[in-house]
């Protein structure tokens, strides 16, 4: 039986801070709790400066491995020094991040020298958003969308023909720059024309996954083309041609270039119903466009397809690393400092990596900085919890709570945060009593204050359930489950992500019951909403088409269960490589 599948999600009230100050945004987290044993990594920290009594730490932490992620930090003599070494993935991560800042400043460079500056003031951008706020198709369905591109493929190709000969060009014309081909692709030039092959069905579904929530209607590139002229004086001539259409949006990003420093105009045009994407790029700026277009497909793999995600972290690398400095010198380097802004903004760029050791080693030199801050020692907390040290976050936590039932009071958020963070290390270590009686205490406070259907007090419930089942009291963690899920079908709607949690949780109750036909049902309506709204092969999909095999196996249904299992493995092996530690 593999239960790492079968995930117990844990609804966690915890904090956010933007900056080293003392304000608190709350939002809710979901970490989940798989019976996989894991191994736990100790740390070579020092942390005699947290004042955290050697009692508080178990021997469960003695007994760890040394992490296989990340090598050993050490303190020395000189209480600003902390040596360490980086992750291999972190490393390459951080200088993917170099890499796409220099060549976006380089990009910045040449465009600023050759900016059609009369395009860019006589067609400025025109976003003409309908009544809902977004661009949309008429048509919402994958299949039926897929469909009518394929058939207004023909006339979108036509059109821009008709276009690019208006503009004085050769569509199949190569283009060039300072006597080069430009490249598309390595292999790839560019023409004068070039329509591009419809948007992959598996593209469609990543990129509707990871930005439009899950709205196929928001697809306005899957039928797309490139002009690419010489000269202003065709570019102008391509846009007055472009006038004609039915134009529905243009961005024209020679004025606002894109976050990585590329500039070029982008249409959206409708032809017979369909919006499609037209690009005009000058040559002498795609010409530049090719290195940074490299990094950017590495940032669109690593940040799940978010732009707005790989422009933040750009900004904030830039803050904090030089793009031209060593990533392991220039860490060495900020944590000898005692700059506790740009400590803390490199923290939040690490996190969003999942590198939680270097997010201890940075939160250990901010506690160092300033031991008085709650905010780094909550967050030194979860950078353990995250790594499998539970007792040592725990001892924070309590820190933390003590701090805060002084400071804040019993009924605040930020104690019962902390308290949350000492249940959910509890429940880690496999006291679940213990946490149990913490959950309650969370749930009676924030029923008072929050109102009973209030998505944290919900979480209070789930966090419950989740003390109860690892009793193995399974039919009253099915009941909490069951009340969750209702509150979350109310306040969030059915086909939420935190609601389909709450469903996969019931079945996991139901399961642990026996009652596998019951939880197969549940998994079932999971995997059908994720299919929908994540795709086919996303790895919380795949997750619950594990969980349906798993169910079908409890019921001595093996031929069913192998077919799952097998597709199940198969598409993790397309999606997370098959090195993978869920393969």
């Amino acid at each position: 039986m593999r239960f790492s599948s079968r995930k117990i999600f844990f609804y966690t009230h915890t904090s956010f801070c933007s900056s080293h100050s003392s304000y608190l945004h709350y939002f809710t987290q979901f970490i989940f709790f798989t019976r996989r044993i894991i191994n736990m990594s100790s740390s070579s920290l020092n942390f005699d400066h947290l004042n955290i009594d050697d009692n508080e730490i178990s021997s469960q932490d003695e007994r760890t491995e040394q992490s296989e992620a990340s090598a050993v930090a050490e303190k020395k003599d000189d209480p600003t020094t902390i040596k360490f070494h980086l992750n291999s993935e972190t490393k390459r991560n951080l200088e993917n991040l170099q890499g796409l800042t220099r060549a976006r400043n380089s990009t910045l460079k040449i465009a600023e020298e050759v900016l059609p500056r009369q395009y860019m003031n006589r067609f400025p951008s025109s976003p003409q958003p309908p009544p809902g706020g977004e661009l949309c198709q008429v048509e919402g369905n994958l299949n039926d969308l897929l469909s009518d591109c394929e058939n207004v493929l023909p006339t979108f190709r036509q059109t821009l023909i008709n276009i690019v000969e208006a503009a004085g060009l050769v569509p199949d014309e190569i283009a060039v720059w300072d006597g080069k081909e430009v490249m598309l692709t390595p292999e790839t030039p560019y023409k004068s024309l070039t329509v591009g092959p419809l948007k992959s069905r598996e593209r469609c579904e990543e990129k509707v996954a990871n930005e439009y929530d899950g709205d196929y209607s928001r697809l306005v590139d899957m039928v797309r083309a490139s002009i690419v002229v010489a000269n202003e004086d065709q570019l102008i001539l391509a846009a007055e041609a472009l006038q004609g259409l039915d134009i529905v949006r243009l961005k024209n990003r020679f004025k606002e270039p894109l976050f990585t420093g590329y500039c070029d105009a982008l249409y959206n045009i409708k032809i017979d119903g369909i919006i499609c994407e037209v690009q005009l790029h000058v040559s002498a700026i795609v010409a530049y466009k090719e290195e940074s277009h490299h990094y950017y497909g590495f940032f669109r793999s690593f940040f799940a397809g978010n732009v707005l995600a790989c422009k933040n972290r750009i900004d904030m690398l830039e803050k904090c690393i030089d793009p031209n400095a060593d990533v392991q010198t220039a860490l060495e380097e900020m944590l000898k400092s005692d700059d506790e802004d740009l400590i803390w903004g490199m923290y939040d760029l690490v996190e969003e990596m999942g590198d939680w050791y270097l997010c201890e080693v940075l939160c250990q030199r901010l506690c160092e900085i300033n031991p008085d801050d709650l905010n780094y020692k909550h967050s030194l907390a979860c950078a353990l919890d995250c790594q499998g040290k539970y007792a040592q976050a725990e001892a924070l936590h309590r820190q933390c709570w003590e701090v805060r039932k002084k400071t804040l009071g019993e009924h605040h958020q930020g104690t019962l945060e902390s308290i949350i963070g000492i249940a959910n290390a509890l429940d880690c270590q496999g006291k679940y009593a213990q946490a149990e009686a913490l959950h309650r205490q969370c749930w009676e406070v924030r029923k008072k204050t929050l109102g009973e259907h209030h998505p944290v007090t919900l979480s209070s419930i789930n966090g419950i359930a989740n003390a109860l089942y690892g009793q193995g009291k399974y039919a009253q963690a099915e009941a909490l489950y069951r009340e969750c899920w209702e509150g979350m079908k109310k306040t969030l709607g059915e086909d939420h992500p935190d609601t389909l949690d709450s469903v996969n949780n019931v079945a996991n109750a139901l399961y642990g019951q026996g009652k596998y036909a019951q939880a197969e049902a549940l998994y079932r309506e999971c995997w059908e909403v994720m299919k929908k709204t994540l795709g086919e092969d996303h790895p919380d999909t795949l997750d619950s088409v594990d969980n349906v095999a798993i169910a079908l196996n409890g019921q001595g249904k093996y031929a069913q269960a192998e077919a799952l299992y097998r597709q199940c493995w198969e598409g993790r092996k397309k999606t997370l490589g098959e090195d993978h530690p869920d393969m």
